[in-house]
């Protein structure tokens, strides 16, 4: 799984983040002040004016003071009245719709079926949620204005902090609501349309290669029966016998099956069991990567082999290049075996060759303080596809190497990382004994095909944790989507106190789009698109002018970069404000990649949430209580 901006770990994060937060509240409330301040004098006078200040900020206060829950808790309420009459639950029947059609078009026999589905139904959601969202919101106080209801309910001793806060819990109670069910049928949509099994014959798909009396005479690992089994949803897989009496069903598009075999009046049987490992909840531990040069020398990055994304860095191959991964808390606890590596390498290849040969690689494992190494693993590999390899807790004397594997310090021409004068010469070496070393250890990979390259970025190997629950990280995923859809509430409810409702809708749709495009937005504001800033793309666009060609020294041109530098100032304050809604498909991406969506993920984004609405909350009370229907 790409993670090009990693999230940081909490508590390194909200001290920056909350001191960010709170001084551009600060400033933007000091400024709408300010602003406040000169409109009333200028409007009634000075004296007349202060005092109309000043009253102001006595009832923000006396609001603060008289809230009450139990009359927020009553204008939800009324807001969740309000949606369910306007047929919220059409919502509900359209994700029906759309999950029983989808089983037409969604290919069950693709190389990821499970990524495929979840993808689906989480798009599906969030495009139905944000729509909900969207439509609720905007409407919702320009709908009471419409019919009146607002004068009746500012009649009643309800302050205008407890009706906009209302309005936000309430629509997103029932936005809560619609997304649970989604989420339950989403799960059982998606494990229904990857349950399967497939039919193994004795004699047509499976070939025994041995008579009965020969097998106790052979090693344990010994093929002595394989063969493939019948087709089923759209694949097939390859299955070996063993001496010892073990089975095994090979890996297809990301998962396997269980296997039994049964033998009845000297009638072999064997039984495949439903589809295992589709969908995963891994619970990967990253490390910090390094690279170490053909010259010794560590940096972090390799070789550019000219990817104009420069996500992976390289390493040539049968050189002494290497990529070195650093873990840390590695214990006997958390890994009792050994330790599960997962990688994803990237393949650079040179020359062609035989384009069915993959690559291959060694894989190491490395003292961080003696330098004591050795060669757990060779494999093969192909671009982009996943490899699982197991470093066992015992290590053989034949495994390690009889010097130990130096690094030359960063910006150091001369001197070396200094090994342990004594290192432990035994006929086994022990994982945590010999290797780890304050819970530290590096695992190395290197690139053995000589003109080919390996490339990988930090999060393209882990250990593999314990996995977690597979439903309840799917539920988790929606996560994602809930907070989508309460930052779109919370800008709803905003410019439903003061604009109409269709002016409302299109300001609060635009606000979504500005969400997910939010790189763009800055890219643009900042004056680092290509074509230039937005009168300048215009200006190239109404005169047909290629992106890459310059512009004409025209007084026209100048004009127009002009005004672009005086608009990148605004938009880049615009998109300070815009939520990035992108950021939040990092659940849906776990989930349909099969990871585990970590709690230190769910705490950053949450916090990131409320930091929206909470502002949000609070000018719409101040809008609110400024419109004359709702002065108390």
């Amino acid at each position: 799984m790409i993670l090009e901006h990693p999230i940081p770990p909490f508590f390194e994060w909200i001290g920056r983040a909350a001191l960010n937060w709170a001084l551009a509240v600060v400033a933007v409330a000091a400024l709408t002040t300010v602003v406040s301040y000169v409109f009333l004098m200028l409007r009634n006078g000075s004296k007349q004016g202060f005092k109309i200040f000043r009253s102001g900020i006595v009832e923000a206060f006396k609001d603060v003071k008289l809230f009450s829950w139990r009359r927020c808790g009553a204008m939800a309420l009324l807001a969740i009245r309000e949606s369910i009459r306007k047929k919220v639950v059409v919502i509900c029947v359209v994700f029906m719709i759309l999950l029983m059609f989808a089983g037409w078009f969604l290919d069950p026999g693709s190389k990821d079926p499970a990524r495929l589905c979840a993808s689906f139904v989480y798009q599906a959601t969030t495009y139905l949620v944000l729509l909900l969202a969207l439509f609720l919101s905007s409407l919702s106080l320009p709908a009471d204005f419409k019919t009146k209801t607002i004068y009746t309910i500012v009649t009643k001793p309800v302050r205008s902090s407890e009706i906009v806060l209302g309005r936000i819990l309430g629509i997103g109670a029932i936005g809560t609501g619609v997304l649970l069910i989604m989420a339950v049928c989403s799960y059982f949509f998606v494990s229904n349309t990857l349950r399967h099994t497939h039919v193994l014959n004795v004699g047509e798909d499976i070939v025994r290669l041995y008579e009965d009396d020969e097998i106790a005479s052979l090693p344990p690992d010994t093929v002595v029966a394989s063969g493939q089994t019948r087709f089923s949803n759209g694949h097939r897989h390859q299955v070996e016998e063993y001496a010892d009496g073990s089975l095994r069903v090979f890996e297809e598009n990301k998962h396997s099956h269980s296997i039994t075999k049964e033998v009845e009046d000297k009638v072999v049987r064997y039984r495949i069991g439903e589809a295992r490992g589709a969908m995963q909840a891994k619970s990967p531990l990253y490390g910090k990567i390094k690279f170490r040069n053909a010259d010794g020398f560590e940096g972090a990055h390799g070789v550019n082999v000219g990817e104009e994304w420069a996500y992976r860095s390289y390493i040539a191959g049968a050189t002494d290049e290497a990529m070195i991964w650093t873990f840390e808390n590695i214990t006997p606890e958390a890994f009792p075996e050994g330790l599960p590596v997962e990688m994803t390498i990237s393949v650079f290849r040179t020359h062609v060759g035989n384009i069915e040969k993959p690559i291959m690689g060694a894989l190491y494992v490395r003292n961080p303080v003696t330098g004591l190494t050795a060669e757990t693993q060779t494999f093969d590999s192909e671009k982009y596809t996943t490899k699982a390899l197991f470093v066992n807790r015992k290590i053989e004397k034949s495994m390690v190497e009889p010097k130990p594997r130096l690094i030359k310090k960063l910006n150091d021409k001369e001197s070396f990382q200094a090994p342990s004068a004594d290192l432990p010469q035994k006929d086994q070496y022990d994982l945590y004994e010999d290797f780890v070393v304050d819970g530290k250890i590096e695992i190395w990979l290197q690139c053995l095909d000589s003109q080919q390259y390996f490339g990988a970025a930090g999060p393209d190997l882990y250990l593999r944790a314990a996995d977690a629950n597979v439903f309840f990280n799917f539920v988790k995923g929606y996560l994602g989507v809930w907070q989508q859809m309460m930052i779109l509430i919370a800008f709803g409810v905003l410019f439903s106190a003061f604009l109409s409702g269709p002016v409302a809708m299109a300001a609060t749709f635009g606000m979504l789009i500005a969400g997910f495009c939010k790189t763009l937005f800055l890219d643009v504001a900042h004056l680092q698109s290509l074509g230039g800033g937005p009168i300048e793309s215009f200006n190239r666009l109404i005169t047909h002018e290629n992106m890459m060609v310059d512009l004409p020294n025209t007084f026209q041109t100048h004009l127009a970069k002009a005004f672009d530098v005086v608009a990148s100032g605004f938009l880049s304050v615009i998109g300070l404000v815009v939520p990035s809604f992108s950021d939040f498909n990092y659940y849906a991406d776990c989930v349909a990649n099969g990871y585990n969506i970590p709690l230190n993920s769910i705490c950053v984004h949450l916090v990131t949430t409320l930091a929206y609405v909470a502002p949000l909350f609070i000018a719409g009370y101040v809008i609110l209580r400024n419109r004359e229907v709702a002065k108390q």
